[in-house]
């Protein structure tokens, strides 16, 4: 029998072979090694991890789960998890992991132009909507709510308007109830829900919607029937609108205003490719010419929560047929108020919602 480490091949090739696998098990042992040392002390309990969706579902010794985005992992950790997830993969269940996106901030949208004052006279323009429309028909009510929106950043395209105009009376669109409807959801059917600001029943109306294109809100308004004696008659006879309570609806989205003169105007955004935009002088206005309706806040303004009024004193000042005529100071400042008694009074201002 030949001696150990003689040429028989048998043994040469055992030789290799054992000395193959102590180099292939000294070089794994080495590798699971450097692994183990620089895998983060959080994951060294990792017993099974599933990747999936841009996560890595981990199973520890103990029983809990983590669940981690691989974009937030060192590389060595998710190299670990990865041949983990290969070489012990854990399971899914019957739950599924569903990545929402958080809804991005909404960006305020400065709707003012200009803002000035020379003199005595005050200068403010809002923009105008994105795109001035037509009206078809006798539908003012809808397309001026359409360009009010767009002003404060609410954009809507045609198949919103043909949705709400369809199949209604061109000329009496408000005969149909869809239509009625629409003129709300309109503005309701939004992300983010527009904040409206009515006009309070206390208020100027002029002042008070000077006071809000300041703010940079544009103003919803409305005509009745005498305002057309203003206008061209070709014009008039060229749009049909309602002859009821409002005759036209528009947009105010500017104004200039003396404070030396009280004379001034509003600049009004139109439903009428033939007169998109005018300047009605604030005389023509009066006498329930024009009727101001609310304004709109641009999209992402900042909303304050509105404070409590207290009424501080009432003051009688004369009877108004049945009723009385009061002075009334409360925290938020002095008005006028018509009721039947003083308890009627404050229960009129401090019982508001």
């Amino acid at each position: 029998m030949p001696a150990p480490g003689s040429d028989d091949p048998k043994i040469v090739r055992t030789s290799h072979t054992g000395m193959s696998l102590r180099i292939s098990l000294s070089a794994v042992l080495l590798l699971c090694a450097t692994q183990a040392m620089a895998v983060s002390a959080q994951y060294e309990a990792a017993v099974k991890a599933r990747i999936e969706n841009g996560y890595a579902v981990v199973l520890f010794a103990d029983g809990t789960k983590g669940l981690v985005p691989l974009a937030s992992l060192q590389p060595v950790d998710r190299d670990w998890l990865t041949e983990l997830s290969r070489r012990s993969p854990l399971t899914p269940g019957k739950s599924q992991v569903v990545v929402v996106k958080a809804e991005a901030e909404v960006k305020v949208k400065n709707t003012i132009l200009t803002a000035k004052t020379d003199g005595p006279v005050e200068t403010v323009q809002l923009c105008e909507p994105n795109v001035m429309r037509d009206q078809i028909g006798g539908t003012c009510m809808i397309y001026a709510r359409i360009h009010w929106l767009d002003i404060a950043g609410y954009y809507a395209g045609l198949p919103a308007i043909y949705k709400i105009i369809n199949d209604t009376p061109p000329d009496q669109p408000w005969l149909n109830p869809k239509y009625v409807e629409g003129l709300q959801s309109i503005i309701t059917n939004r992300t983010p829900k527009p904040v409206l600001h009515p006009l309070p029943p206390e208020e100027e109306p002029f002042e008070w919607a000077r006071k809000e294109l300041r703010k940079g809100r544009p103003i919803l308004a409305a005509f009745p029937r005498e305002i057309w004696q203003a206008l061209p008659p070709n014009f008039v006879a060229a749009h049909p609108w309602y002859g009821g309570p409002v005759g036209h609806q528009i947009v105010i989205n500017g104004f200039t205003w003396n404070k030396d003169t009280k004379e001034g105007t509003f600049h009004i955004i139109n439903s009428w490719k033939e007169l998109p935009q005018f300047d009605l002088k604030t005389e023509s206005a009066k006498g329930g010419a024009l009727v101001i309706e609310q304004s709109l806040s641009p999209i992402g303004e900042p909303q304050t929560e509105a404070v409590k009024e207290v009424v501080q004193t009432i003051t009688f000042l004369k009877a108004v047929g049945k009723t009385n005529l009061y002075e009334v100071q409360t925290n938020l400042g002095t008005r006028r108020i018509l009721a039947p008694s003083e308890a009627a009074v404050r229960e009129t201002i401090e019982e508001a919602p």
